[in-house]
């Protein structure tokens, strides 16, 4: 898929049935026609039971034990419209529910207590995207909420950003720049905001079949200094979080600011084996965290992190390989596939409850680093059932500052995945995280946070059970 294309959204999810109608006026005797409007509309379902376990995330609190069961789901409805003369188009899908089962009442309140329904009331009904597309010369314009993707899941992967992205295409090379709003949480207090600009291109490198993406970005610089420094709106009483960029209430600086980023990858094939690899590389942050120990900077130095992938099918079969490393708090999503359901591979709009730990999050600590080797298998016994498994090597090293411990474990999956028809699917996954003194479990939001835990002297085994309906 073209990362081009898969700056705004990833057109693939849905397999969309199209249908073109054309609007007439009835205002009365000798009114105009209306220009033909293009409309297209997909649905998108997932339903998710799934099993989280291990001794560690047993917090000796009453009631509560070692493990976690649940049911999810979400619906997403997608409705885009395109005028045929201009050939503007307005893009919008609704999340019409998207939470953990929590029973009957989804403890969402109506507009007023006067309502119909106050006792069983279900999910809150969400924007997941929406927004226009316009063609001006040979230079597309999209403003307003969209999906991003870059560097096959590894920079980010399934986000939603309120953005301006134009693109135009230079012979071969198509080429883009953004403007992304990631923070603004209070009115008046600019030190808050999180602007981001980003320029970048993707192109074939002639008739080799390689092709190479890069982009390049910049935090604008709102702030400078320590994090516990900032001005707090009048009266209020802000805590800081320094989990994740964002992670912060209002009047909090964006915890990237002033930093600059690239990302490149490159994609291909040498004989009979296919190739991906990829690079994030932040620096030059101007948030200082001194004051938080073990935590440091946000990537106010350079921090790192890299894949490189490598895979051949044949028959019915496929064998593929992966390295994925990050050096001094390097970055990455925690969506980036690791062919494994309980290390990253878990959407940023997506969440997978089976995730338990991602690689990638510490955000610029200095000597922390971290390194992934998995090896995966595929058959497919059918043209409908397919069986596959991975095994691989994690090993994390924490510096002093922030815990001193390095461990390696090993870690295990299972999937099994049947396609029923185009539009069905069903899979079950099964996945354990041997014991490791470095690692922290992070959880995800279906599960909720872990952190706190350790596996030091626990495993961790995670199942899940899932139905997925597209079209």
């Amino acid at each position: 898929m073209s990362d081009f294309k898969t700056q705004v959204r990833q057109g693939a999810l849905f397999r969309r049935a199209t249908s073109a109608c054309a609007l007439v006026l009835a205002a009365g005797i000798g009114a105009q026609p209306a220009a033909a409007i293009q409309t297209d509309f997909g649905v998108d379902y997932r339903a998710t039971t799934f099993y989280v376990d291990s001794n560690a995330f047993d917090n000796d609190t009453a009631g509560f034990t070692d493990s976690d069961q649940g049911f999810a789901q979400y619906l997403r409805v997608e409705a885009d419209f395109k005028h045929e003369e201009t050939g503007v188009q307005v893009i919008t899908r609704v999340e019409l529910s998207g939470d953990r089962w929590t029973g009957d009442e989804r403890q969402y309140s109506p507009t007023a207590q006067r309502a119909f329904n106050v006792n069983n009331t279900g999910d809150t009904v969400r924007l997941d995207l929406g927004f226009v597309q316009i063609p001006i010369g040979k230079t597309l314009l999209r403003v307003g909420r969209q999906e991003a993707n870059w560097s096959n899941c590894f920079l980010v992967c399934d986000d939603r950003r309120d953005r301006i992205f134009a693109a135009r295409s230079i012979g071969p090379v198509n080429a883009f720049v953004l403007y992304d709003r990631r923070q603004d949480n209070a009115s008046f207090a600019n030190i808050d905001n999180g602007d981001q600009f980003l320029a970048g291109f993707v192109s074939p490198l002639g008739q080799s079949g390689w092709n190479l993406g890069a982009l390049f970005l910049h935090y604008n610089e709102n702030y400078e200094g320590q994090l516990s420094d900032y001005a707090f709106l009048p009266g209020s009483d802000v805590q800081q979080s320094t989990d994740a960029p964002g992670g912060v209430t209002s009047g909090a600086p964006y915890v990237l600011d002033g930093g600059y980023a690239a990302s490149p990858y490159a994609t291909g094939s040498l004989g009979m084996f296919d190739i991906e690899l990829g690079a994030n590389v932040f620096f030059d942050g101007s948030v200082d965290n001194d004051t938080t120990p073990g935590r440091e900077d946000f990537l106010t130095d350079t921090g790192w992190a890299e894949y490189f992938r490598i895979g051949t099918e044949f028959d019915r079969y496929a064998l593929r390989a992966q390295y994925i490393g990050t050096q001094d708090g390097g970055y990455l999503s925690t969506g980036f596939d690791t062919y494994t359901s309980t290390i990253n591979s878990n959407p940023e709009s997506t969440a997978n409850p089976t995730s338990v730990y991602s690689v990638g999050r510490a955000f610029g600590v200095k000597n922390f680093n971290q390194n992934f080797f998995v090896a995966n298998g595929t058959v497919e016994l059918t043209d409908k059932l397919a069986l596959g498994a991975s095994v691989g090597a994690l090993n994390i090293s924490i510096p002093d500052s922030a815990g001193g411990q390095s461990d390696t474990s090993m870690v295990y999956d299972f999937e099994a995945s049947y396609q029923y028809n185009s539009v069905f699917r069903t899979w079950f996954t099964a996945g354990w995280v041997d014991t490791n003194d470095a690692i922290f479990p992070q959880g995800n939001s279906l599960i909720g946070s872990i952190s706190g835990s350790n596996l030091a002297d626990s495993h961790v085994f995670a199942t899940s059970l899932n139905i997925g309906v597209e079209f």
